[in-house]
């Protein structure tokens, strides 16, 4: 009842808008040279890394670690955004910004694409999982371990229809790592084996009699003990050493697959654990909140000339330098065996409509609301956005070029063709037209250097899986400071022990708490940091 009169009262503002001859503010459209120029080195990009092997890049030594609170804070707001994107497909993935309003804490919201409707559930569902932590029962009860086992079923419902799609993809895999181990039939592929028909067991009780939805969280629940056990364990080492045989030989994919999927499921319970540590610290951030969702962008048309181009004219709109062109079209011609010009065409006649990202969504919006991006209007003053997943390639050389000092995670150097920059309106001024589009000359020049990279090496960005799940696993490290690895084992255990100094007033500085808080990583806590950018660290 109450929605329903709520939509009849937007319908009659709407109304009264009309007769007012108010009108929404169009956006101011970009130039159409400056978009046909922008999208097909794009799309040359996307086919050509799709044809080459990836560069395993290590971690970066320059890479501080943020110290003390902030980097808790970091891993809890992607964890919330995890928890927001609630299907299967990239309209899912969502971006979240914690703010500190005068009488409360405010999250905000963004999605790739959603619609309205799933707008309200979320946002309801969400504010009830956070509520849950606003008056915890004592630490080690039996009612605080009670109250975790309710917010992991609430949030396993929220995200039903994810978490079916992962359960499926798991036994998919689980069979084919079942499969590999039989085929060799020595004692440690035996051992592994075993764990992994117990896992399989246990992921039948997840199906109804027709397997086809999962219908019993208590079940889900097991699965996900059973996963976080079994990846502490020593028969996980020969996993490891599985995955990083794949890893080497670029064969079969099945090891990795399961350990992707596995992650994310155990990311459920990680969310949680978080929240339940992070209440201990931040009370505020789940007794007065407000959840802020905002409108996805429209999609926009018409990026790319109607007939196709070869990869040949593409190369020719990036530049006018002969020498250079005859030195592109020999290395394009030693990539003849993949048929290059077809993958384009392909690509081109079916290529998604662009849309802006969560994150960027997210920071467009903070900057056109009241306060923009000042440090006070953050929680904290800690000027983060996380996200359900790492940036794309795009959105991690927006946060470079763009003139903001707001942070979000390192990227998986993926690159996505539906990707767009967010709205000018005229209301904002000729200034804001020409930052537009200078940011989007600067992402066009990195794109062509990516282009001109992948042409010579031969080896293109990014990675299998564009969520973070146990990347590093065949190093056996999580990212820290050098001569300072942190096993797998220790990263996970750190969130289900609560081993979290509690010396820490509400407020606290990094400085402050620098020397008494274990680090405690972004998801993740096993990541790989596959990239450095101005986006992942405070800008100079």
């Amino acid at each position: 009842m109450g929605k329903h009169l709520a939509k009849l009262l937007s319908q009659y503002v709407d109304l009264l808008l009309e007769s007012n001859g108010t009108q929404q503010p169009l956006p101011v459209a970009l130039e159409p040279g400056v978009v046909k120029r922008f999208y097909p080195p794009l799309l040359l990009l996307i086919v050509l890394t799709s044809m080459c092997p990836r560069r395993r890049l290590g971690e970066d030594p320059e890479f501080d670690a943020l110290t003390g609170l902030e980097p808790l804070f970091r891993a809890f707001v992607s964890k919330i955004a995890y928890l927001c994107c609630t299907e299967v497909g990239s309209g899912a993935i969502s971006a979240c910004a914690v703010l500190q309003l005068p009488d409360c804490v405010q999250y905000v919201i963004g999605f790739n694409h959603q619609s309205s409707e799933r707008h309200e559930a979320i946002q309801a569902s969400i504010a009830s999982i956070l509520r849950m932590f606003s008056a915890a029962p004592p630490e080690h009860s039996a009612e605080r371990e009670n109250l975790r086992i309710q917010a992991l079923h609430a949030s396993l419902e929220l995200c039903k229809s994810r978490v079916n799609g992962y359960l499926r993809s798991l036994k998919v895999h689980l069979q084919a790592c079942t499969e590999a181990c039989e085929r060799e039939s020595t004692q440690e592929s035996k051992s592994t084996q075993n764990e992994i028909s117990q896992i399989l067991r246990l992921l039948e009780a997840c199906f109804d009699a027709c397997h086809s939805e999962p219908v019993n969280h208590f079940s889900v629940c097991d699965l996900i003990t059973s996963l976080s056990s079994f990846f502490k364990s020593h028969i996980f080492v020969d996993v490891r050493r599985r995955v990083a045989r794949e890893d080497s030989m670029m064969s079969t994919t099945y090891w990795s697959d399961f350990v992707h999927v596995a992650g994310r499921l155990l990311t459920y319970k990680r969310a949680v654990d978080l929240m339940d540590l992070v209440s201990e610290i931040w009370p505020q951030l789940f007794s007065d909140i407000q959840i802020c969702m905002i409108p996805s962008s429209s999609t926009v048309v018409g990026v790319l000339p109607p007939n196709p181009w070869k990869a040949a004219q593409i190369m020719s709109k990036m530049t006018s330098d002969a020498s250079l062109l005859d030195r592109f079209a020999a290395q394009l011609g030693s990539l003849s065996v993949h048929d290059i010009d077809a993958k384009v065409s392909e690509l081109w006649r079916g290529a998604p409509l662009p849309k802006v990202h969560a994150e960027v969504l997210v920071h467009d919006w903070l900057e056109r609301s009241e306060g923009g991006i000042r440090p006070e209007r953050f929680f904290n003053r800690w000027k983060f956005i996380g996200s359900s997943k790492p940036p794309c390639k795009l959105c991690s050389y927006f946060f470079d070029e763009y003139p903001t000092d707001v942070q979000v995670r390192p990227s998986h150097q993926n690159a996505y063709f539906a990707w767009r920059m967010p709205d000018v309106y005229e209301s904002q001024g000729e200034e804001s037209s020409r930052k537009r589009m200078l940011v989007m000359e600067s992402i066009k020049a990195r794109i062509r250097a990516d282009v001109v990279r992948i042409l010579s090496e031969k080896l293109a960005d990014g990675r299998p899986h564009d969520s973070s799940a146990y990347i590093s696993l065949w190093r056996g490290t999580a990212p820290g400071p050098p001569g300072n690895a942190i096993s797998l084992e220790a990263t996970t255990q750190l969130l289900e022990s609560h081993t979290l100094s509690k010396k820490h007033e509400q407020g606290s500085t990094d400085r402050e708490s620098a020397k008494e808080v274990v680090k405690v990583l972004d998801e993740n806590h096993e990541e790989e940091l596959l990239f450095k950018g101005r986006s992942a660290v405070r800008k100079t």
